[in-house]
């Protein structure tokens, strides 16, 4: 990972500070972060939502759970750029809006991921209580993730992708999550 790219102090700091959340918390989540991302390095996003499947199958003791990431059906004005819904044990399905250039689209679908990895990273015995964790205690933490997940991605799609959709540099990166969790357009 280039420099300008890399998580340390200072960036985690302003992390902190962009949403709210004690330092050292966000200092364990890039630990827990850290933890997961070997499996994935050197591939794209959709491989993060199959190592995540793989791990809710395992858990779940349920080899049908599936991840899905297709488009809205039907986009319109003033509805979320995506969104995720949760089927108990089953599936987590990641709408999005298809018209969306490809980094916007990216950092969309790396938040609504995050809900997936900290709801299995937060993971309750109880399956029952799942469904209650997502729903509330995964915000502004998703856009945590995706800020470590697409600060790690970039380098990469910057030597793999085509058609050279990437972040300028990491505060872009933060400010798009930033924007993405307070819901305004970036």
């Amino acid at each position: 990972m280039g420099i300008e790219y890399e998580i340390n102090d200072t960036k985690i700091t302003k992390i902190a500070s962009t949403f709210n959340v004690d330092k050292k918390t966000v200092e364990t989540l890039y630990q827990d972060y850290l933890n997961f991302s070997p499996r994935i390095r050197h591939q794209y996003l959709a491989h993060i939502m199959r190592s995540l499947e793989n791990y809710f199958r395992n858990k779940l003791k349920n080899n049908r759970f599936i991840v899905i990431c297709e488009p809205y059906k039907h986009y319109t004005v003033g509805q979320k750029e995506a969104s995720a819904d949760y089927y108990q044990g089953n599936k987590f399905v990641i709408y999005y809006n298809n018209a969306l250039p490809d980094i916007k689209k990216r950092d969309y679908i790396a938040h609504e991921v995050g809900h997936l990895f900290w709801l299995a990273r937060l993971d309750a015995v109880n399956k029952n209580k799942r469904k209650q964790m997502y729903e509330g205690s995964t915000e502004p933490l998703s856009s945590i993730f995706g800020i470590f997940a697409m600060s790690e991605k970039n380098d990469f799609y910057d030597n793999y992708d085509h058609l050279k959709e990437n972040h300028t540099n990491w505060q872009q990166i933060l400010d798009f999550f930033d924007a993405i969790q307070k819901g305004t357009p970036f």
